[in-house]
């Protein structure tokens, strides 16, 4: 009777699970909003440039660098005032020579503006006029087309469990529908004559039923989908009878 009790290892018993799997789940489609810690199960590559267009990344005023060079405090740069860009439109103007443009964080640039320089390192000297205190240089304070993510990059893999920063990437996008791999059934069965479930007022002898119930919230925790078959007695065809059942419902069941 001793190799009756022989027990696998660890390492043993996960091999032996995992030669027993079949290969990937199938996979679903549902809304990005949902899919928080969902597999996924295709890559996500961008349909778009993001930002679609240059915009600011603070507040301040659209130039052409070119025309704030050699600024200082003592020998500020002029610039006339050319128009304000509200957030969420195109701008109606270009920016000619020594002109700059109110802008707010976000703001789309106007057509020949390269830079932004930060409100602080200015100052209006008349109505339609500002003072540069500081040179900026090409690119300074603005993202430009494609800066994030580029048309027809990869931007998550397929396999990856998508995390919150994730889901926002993909709201950016407009992507608001992924492939994700079903989440894994596992179904549980509680063996033992002497086990009663947990509301039981338990007499000697008897054990509230924790395995099925601990198991339960281990397999929520991993992300796959707990079914409990309830407390099976030490009774051969009915263990058997509740395995068939189980084993056609749930992609892996455990018999504790």
């Amino acid at each position: 009777m001793t190799e009756f009790f022989t027990l696998e290892s660890p390492n043993q018993a996960l091999q032996t699970l995992k030669d027993q799997l079949t290969g990937p789940l199938e996979s679903e489609a549902i809304p990005s909003a949902e899919a928080l810690n969902r597999t996924l199960s295709t890559n996500i590559t961008s349909p778009s440039d993001l930002p679609a267009f240059p915009r600011s990344t603070m507040d301040g005023y659209a130039v052409r660098s070119e025309d704030t060079y050699g600024a200082t405090p003592n020998m500020p740069a002029y610039l006339s005032l050319a128009g304000e860009i509200h957030m969420g439109t195109t701008p109606s103007f270009k920016l000619e020579e020594a002109q700059a443009a109110l802008i707010h964080t976000g703001g789309m640039l106007p057509e020949n503006a390269d830079a932004v320089i930060m409100i602080e390192n200015t100052q209006t000297s008349r109505e339609d006029e500002i003072e540069i205190f500081n040179p900026v240089s090409v690119g300074e304070n603005i993202l430009n087309v494609g800066e994030d993510v580029t048309k027809g990059s990869e931007v998550i893999p397929s396999g990856s469990i998508l995390r919150p920063q994730d889901i926002g990437a993909l709201m950016a996008l407009g992507i608001t529908s992924v492939h994700v791999t079903k989440c894994p059934v596992v179904g549980l069965i509680s063996t033992g004559d002497e086990v009663v479930h947990p509301d039981s007022n338990i007499t000697t002898g008897q054990v509230r039923d924790i395995n099925s119930y601990s198991l339960s919230a281990l397999v929520q925790s991993a992300g796959g989908i707990p079914k409990r078959y309830g407390i099976i007695k030490d009774d051969f065809e009915a263990v058997q009878e509740a395995a068939e059942i189980g084993s056609d419902e749930s992609d892996i069941l455990v018999i504790a």
